[in-house]
């Protein structure tokens, strides 16, 4: 498990590799910012809205880092980029004094 504020000031993580732990969680700042590479597998995920972010991480990198929930039950073996555990969660936005950047 990740504390909270694992990740606070990193703004610059490129590469991850998480896989083969017993997460069932990202922390919220998680930095999806700039993530090129990131394995998952093999971990429990808890399919809550606190997967949202990596959710939107997944559907817009075409990588093969895909791995389902393992709970709650009613979502078990589905692909965290599909379930519909995650369709209706409201993903934080970044407000900035300039404007959005894209």
């Amino acid at each position: 498990q990740f504390a909270d504020n694992a990740f606070a000031g990193v703004t610059v993580l490129k590469t991850a590799h998480v896989e083969n732990n017993r997460l069932t969680q990202l922390p919220r700042n998680f930095p999806f910012d700039k993530m090129e590479t990131l394995t998952i597998s093999r971990n429990p995920w808890h399919c809550s809205c606190q997967l949202a972010p990596l959710r939107k991480w997944l559907k817009g990198n075409r990588t093969r880092a895909e791995d389902s929930c393992s709970t709650p039950a009613q979502y078990r073996g589905q692909p965290i980029r599909d379930t519909p555990a995650l369709r209706s969660c409201k993903l934080p936005t970044k407000r900035s004094r300039k404007g959005s950047r894209h």
